[in-house]
């Protein structure tokens, strides 16, 4: 039984992946700030910290086959201007953590959840949406995520980094689309589960080793 371990699967994509993932062949290990947000199970070993922490990580991580990280420099609510809640770092500090156990560990394969807008696809998002990152605290997820992929992009793992359109929680499974430089164009959104199946189904796909692309519905 391969082992899976999961970053930020208390809320969100990262829930739908365990949700799924529990159901699956796999052996999985999360590190969380509230275990009680996380439902217990056999398959599953959960760990309270946090990934900024490198002892918390080096505590969890074990010798696990494959990582997922969804986290995210998170807000108090929806409302763009509304306050940031951990740190501004939080993305990118996981990340260079993660990369350090994983060398010292020969742990490879990871797939990281940025956001559609990072980096070069800045272009495949309209200009109102622009002008809210810029103006507004969501900029500073934006921010991380850059971060975190160009330490990514410089090491050595087998990373799998997917800029999601905007993640919603209605409809049923369905087929995704990968855009690679708005080629094709991306979909306005996403939801939650389907992405989930998507990020389990190519943990082994080589063929996605060193790429960065935009997903959305298909």
């Amino acid at each position: 039984m391969k082992k899976l371990f999961i970053l930020g699967s208390t809320r969100g994509l990262g829930k739908e992946i365990l949700k799924l993932a529990i159901n699956e062949d796999f052996e999985i290990s999360c590190l969380v700030r509230d275990p009680q947000k996380v439902q217990k199970n056999k398959n599953l070993k959960i760990f309270k910290g946090d990934a900024t922490n490198i002892n918390d990580l080096r505590n969890s991580l074990g010798d696990s086959d494959y990582i997922i990280s969804s986290l995210n420099v998170m807000r108090k609510n929806i409302f763009p201007w509304s306050k940031i809640t951990n740190s501004k770092n939080t993305v990118s500090d996981s990340i260079k953590n993660i990369i350090k156990i994983s060398n010292e560990r020969k742990i490879y394969r990871i797939i990281s959840v940025s956001a559609i807008g990072v980096g070069e696809s800045i272009n495949e998002i309209p200009y109102w949406f622009k002008l809210l990152i810029n103006k507004s605290n969501i900029k500073f997820p934006y921010i991380d995520h850059l971060r975190q992929e160009e330490e990514l992009k410089n090491s050595k793992l087998d990373w799998t980094i997917l800029r999601p359109a905007a993640l919603v929680n209605f409809g049923r499974f369905y087929e995704v689309l990968e855009s690679y430089n708005n080629n094709p164009k991306v979909n306005l959104f996403i939801n939650r589960k389907s992405l989930a199946k998507y990020i389990l189904k190519i943990l082994d796909s080589k063929a996605h080793y060193g790429k960065i692309f935009s997903i959305s519905k298909k």
